[in-house]
């Protein structure tokens, strides 16, 4: 996800602001790894009973608290990452 919002907003990145480069790239990242647990709560409470009525299947689509903070944190961990292997790259070929 942090590449993809890295590409997306390299436009609109500015090459002597790492920090701000940092948190815009981390705060996108972040911003649609919450929306995606949002998307999964709305299932979970829509869906359910549907899926059971049409496939005879009992599907849930979000596990528990701690699965949800896990997500985010790998969502943060991830972004943080990618934004720190891409300085070191950077600094590296200069």
């Amino acid at each position: 996800m942090a590449m993809f919002m890295a590409e997306y907003l390299k436009d609109r990145l500015i090459p002597t602001e790492k920090i701000k480069n940092t948190l815009i790239i981390v705060g996108a990242t972040i911003f649609i790894g919450v929306v995606w647990e949002f998307c999964e709560y709305i299932a979970n409470q829509t869906l359910i009973e549907p899926f059971y009525n049409w496939f005879g299947i009992r599907a849930y689509f979000m596990g528990d608290l701690q699965d949800t903070v896990n997500d985010l944190l790998m969502d943060t961990l991830g972004a943080l990452t990618l934004v720190s292997l891409h300085f070191l790259r950077r600094r590296n070929s200069h």
